[in-house]
């Protein structure tokens, strides 16, 4: 899969990304920090921790109201499967969301995101997605 297709922006420390599971959290993207070495979340400096909390989350969060209309944000930051520095920003929905004919429902918005149910959404409609975020930051 080719990730960089779903660069939505660049920032110094950090790269934004479209997460191609887009379901059922429409407008789920992710941030990657620039350092190769940047393994956790204990590696994080100071300049990551600024640009990601002082800039994207709240950049990203807006966009997705505007967009979506999401009830809150929620930020992941695990390093689980991915050994690499990144935050997972998770927009979440009280009620059903529908885009292109699609309907997004969070089954769990007061919980925790995962596990939750997937469904492959087409590559021409992750794009769009992508863009109508890109064009609010």
């Amino acid at each position: 899969m080719d990730y960089d297709q779903f660069k939505i922006k660049e920032y110094e420390n950090w790269d934004l990304f479209l997460h191609i599971n887009q379901f059922p959290y429409l407008g789920r993207c992710y941030a990657w920090a620039k350092r190769q070495e940047a393994a956790s979340l204990s590696d994080m400096n100071a300049g990551e921790v600024i640009e990601l909390f002082g800039k994207i989350i709240p950049d990203w969060d807006k966009a997705i109201m505007e967009l979506f209309q999401h009830d809150k944000p929620n930020l992941a930051i695990y390093g689980n499967e991915a050994a690499h520095l990144h935050a997972h920003l998770i927009p979440r929905y009280n009620t059903p969301r529908i885009y292109h004919g699609i309907t997004f429902t969070d089954l769990n918005p007061k919980g925790n995101y995962a596990p939750y149910p997937k469904q492959k959404i087409e590559l021409e409609t992750l794009l769009k997605i992508k863009e109508e975020i890109k064009k609010k930051l």
